[in-house]
């Protein structure tokens, strides 16, 4: 059976979501939202749903900076987290300063330093799907951290 991880980064219009199967890279995704709420929530929901429904992952990422206290986001977060928790499936929360640490020495200082790092990794994700990148990175790290452990 394989193992399947769903990482997710909701931005304040867009969510992303990245598929690891095993220890690969097997899908990433970006919806793009309303600036209504009631109609971003149902977008959400449905792309969170399909997401879970198809890929059925064991394990879910999530990625949080100060952004994620922003009322929107905060609350996109929120929905993603609930549908999380009523299937059941454990949440690992990942940081903006934890992927910084993490991916270069010394500490990389900037957001945009990581995505040229998941450009580097990814190479043949389009430049439509190039947010969904950063959900690709929360992936990693968790898969990372996971098999690191284990050892």
């Amino acid at each position: 059976m394989q193992s399947r991880l769903a990482a997710f980064k909701i931005f304040r219009r867009s969510a992303t979501a990245a598929i690891f199967s095993n220890r690969g890279l097997e899908f990433i995704d970006i919806k793009h939202l309303s600036n209504d709420p009631a109609k971003a929530t149902e977008s959400l929901n449905r792309f969170v749903a399909w997401i879970l429904e198809n890929f059925r992952p064991e394990l879910s990422a999530f990625g949080t900076d100060e952004e994620d206290k922003k009322p929107r986001t905060a609350m996109l977060t929120g929905v993603v987290e609930s549908l999380l928790r009523d299937r059941g499936i454990p949440i690992w929360k990942v940081t903006d300063k934890e992927l910084l640490d993490s991916f270069a020495t010394p500490a990389l200082t900037q957001k945009h330093e990581l995505r040229q790092i998941a450009r580097s990794l990814w190479p043949q994700v389009g430049q439509e799907q190039l947010p969904a990148l950063d959900a690709a990175l929360i992936g990693l790290y968790v898969q990372t951290e996971r098999l690191l452990s284990d050892h």
